[in-house]
């Protein structure tokens, strides 16, 4: 993607929806269901979710002391396959988004059913039986926070599909929507039209000019 440096601004957005980033690592070794049960334990939904770009960052700088650790291979997460879908679910119900940072193809190891932060910071699948640390989190209220950059005059080129289009009346309504949405990648806030149009991983190519555009780039998970 080509960046033309004075059209770029950065940009931070912190959302006050929901509380921000309330994590416990469990400083003791267990299998993922003890994990999860000593999170409930201590107030906790259970294992902690952590979808968004933003939280899953907050999450490795959390967790490094531990996940670290020459003892271990991870941190387990609110993350499991689903038995219908086969696919790794978070445990709010929502889908790993497609560029979540995996570690390896989970698709490859289909008796693997629980989710673990590996060593090196990407998530992988694991047997759960394992004695690995823990993460806490809720599920309800998710901090909505979007962190990243301004291309002023720009749109998203080679537009494959969107996960929404609809009316706003400002650029910042347009980025808060993106920041409600852990899939969100970019948002485009047409000032002609009041349109903001977000999109997921991989559904544009690029950035095009249009006066009448803005569009924000969401940061990456690393």
């Amino acid at each position: 993607m080509s960046r033309q440096p004075l059209l770029w601004l950065t940009l931070v957005f912190a959302l006050g929806k929901g509380t921000l980033f309330d994590f416990h690592v469990i400083p003791t070794r267990q299998n993922f269901q003890n994990g999860e049960s000593l999170c409930r334990g201590l107030g906790y939904d259970g294992l902690a979710i952590i979808s968004s770009p933003e939280i899953y960052r907050y999450a490795l700088q959390l967790t490094k002391p531990v996940r670290t650790n020459n003892e271990t291979c991870g941190v387990y997460v609110g993350l499991r396959r689903n038995p219908q879908t086969h696919m790794m679910t978070w445990d709010d119900g929502s889908s790993s988004a497609e560029d979540s940072p995996w570690f390896a193809n989970v698709s490859l190891y289909p008796k693997l059913h629980y989710g673990v932060m590996h060593r090196v910071g990407n998530l992988a699948s694991s047997h759960g039986t394992w004695e690995q640390y823990s993460l806490c989190g809720n599920h309800n209220n998710l901090p909505t926070k979007a962190l990243g950059v301004t291309a002023l005059g720009q749109q998203p080129d080679g537009v494959s599909s969107s996960l929404s289009v609809v009316k706003v009346p400002s650029y910042l309504e347009c980025v808060l929507l993106c920041g409600r949405d852990y899939r969100c990648r970019a948002a485009e806030f047409n000032s002609d039209l009041l349109t903001c149009m977000t999109l997921g991983p991989g559904s544009y190519t690029g950035l095009t000019a249009n006066g009448q555009s803005q569009t924000f780039v969401r940061n990456g998970y690393f």
